[in-house]
Formats: structure tokens, sequence, C-alpha cells
């Protein structure tokens, strides 16, 4: 799913750099850019109900690619424009991939959405390491919201723990259920963003249930950063130790940049 509301990881730097610094490391990471970047076509487009479109990609380039579940891929939009995504599958054989994008999230990446079409060409950087589905045990416990949608198919479509339990806020469950009925995400536990953030105290309660009952459960937190951290007090006070949870920020309002 789109990570742009969707949006790129941020480069956090903790101390002061030089000018001389800061260029340096644009340079590499421009060279770094340049060496995994691919070259990729669109070779189908679906619309998901009507906030949701599902596109894949094809190449040479994406053969082999050694891609885990979880990795993510960044889509070049022009100039130093860039949006992530999380894969919901790869085909190494075939070298195809399909991505999940939110088209009301009104960013850059809905726009390229809209817009594209089969036999469009694009350049991907990736895949890159993120949430590493690998990691997970037996059974598994998703926070997240529709930037996670591509990420929880992922998780269930090639990992396929025996128990998974999904939870997600949204901006709409009208316009999100069309999207979770075509990943097989039926079961999720889904609410609507309201005021004062009552979606997350509906959530928490729903989760600390699922945390009780799955005492040993791997958890992955991940959409918005401000309701991870709501999430992650939770996972303290149930004694959830750093060891059993990943979390990934894939946006914060007001932001660009977060994964």
């Amino acid at each position: 799913m789109a990570h742009e509301d969707e949006m790129g990881r941020a480069s956090h730097m903790n101390e002061v750099t030089s000018p001389t610094t800061r260029k340096r490391a644009g340079l590499l990471e421009s060279a770094m850019h340049k060496f995994f970047m691919r070259n990729a076509q669109v070779v189908d487009v679906e619309d998901v109900g009507a906030a949701f479109r599902v596109v894949t990609l094809g190449g040479e380039s994406l053969r082999n690619a050694g891609w885990t579940p979880g990795n993510k891929l960044q889509i070049q939009l022009g100039g130093w424009v860039q949006r992530t995504y999380t894969p919901i599958d790869w085909d190494a054989e075939s070298g195809r991939t399909r991505i999940l994008v939110h088209l009301h999230s009104g960013g850059p990446g809905a726009q390229w959405a809209h817009a594209v079409r089969t036999g469009s060409e694009c350049i991907v950087f990736g895949p890159r390491k993120s949430i590493d589905l690998t990691r997970l045990k037996s059974s598994a416990i998703l926070f997240g919201d529709e930037t996670s949608f591509g990420l929880a198919a992922a998780l269930i479509g090639t990992v396929s723990p025996t128990s998974a339990q999904m939870f997600f806020e949204v901006s709409s469950v009208a316009q999100a259920q069309p999207a979770l009925r075509w990943l097989r995400l039926d079961e999720a536990h889904v609410s609507a963003r309201r005021d004062g953030e009552a979606q997350l105290t509906e959530l928490e309660e729903k989760m600390l249930v699922s945390l009780q009952a799955q005492p040993s459960a791997s958890v992955v937190l991940t959409g918005k950063a401000d309701s991870i951290q709501h999430m992650r007090r939770l996972l303290r006070r149930v004694g959830v130790g750093a060891n059993r949870f990943q979390a990934m920020a894939y946006w914060k309002p007001g932001k660009t940049g977060l994964d």
C-alpha cells in the first residue's frame, strides 16, 4: 500500500552536518539510487472500489529481484519526487509485482495512480528492507491503516501465519471494504477515524483481547506515526518486549518522507 499519506522514508540526522557532508551524503544517495533503479512497465491496472487501485508492474529487471515479504518499493514520479509502497506480492520468475494505491490520499502517488495506464513506463527503486515478515512466528497481530493494506496482504498471502489478527483505522469503512475483500482481509477489525481518536480506543480494546489470547504472537505496528505511538503504549502496558514487535511509521500529518 502507498506510504504517502503515502510517504518515502526520511533520512533522520541527529547531528548538525556541514554543507560539504550533506553534499557528499546526497551524492552517495544518488549513486545508490542509480545502482538499484529498475525500469518497469505497468502491465495491468485494476480499480478496487472507488478509493483504491491495484497497479501491476512488470519487466525483465524485476526478475529474481530478491524480494522478501514486507520489503518496500519506491517509484520515481519525476525529479526528486518518489513514493513508497509495500508490494502485495512479487513473482520473481515472471518479473511482476503488485501494489495497492489509495486514490483519495491526494498526494503525488495518488495523482500518478489516477493517470497511469497499461503500457506506462516507470522507474522503481528496490525492493529494499522495511518490515521483515519472515520474522513473524506462528501467529501475528498487525495494526495500521489504508497505507498498511499491502503489507497485510503480503503477510496473509506469503507468510500465512496460522492465526493473524488485523486492526485498521481508516478514513471511511465503506471505501475500505472493497479493498479488504479483494485482498482477502475480510475478517479485519476496522474502525473509522473520529474526533478525539476514539477509533484508537476502540481498536486498542480489541487488540488487548487478541494479545491476551495469543501471548506469544508477533506484533507489527504501521501507518500513522501518532497512532503507532498510541499502540506502543499498549504493548508496554501488557509487557510485550521489543523482540516481539516491529514498527514502521508510513506517514505523519504535515510531513513528507517517513518511509
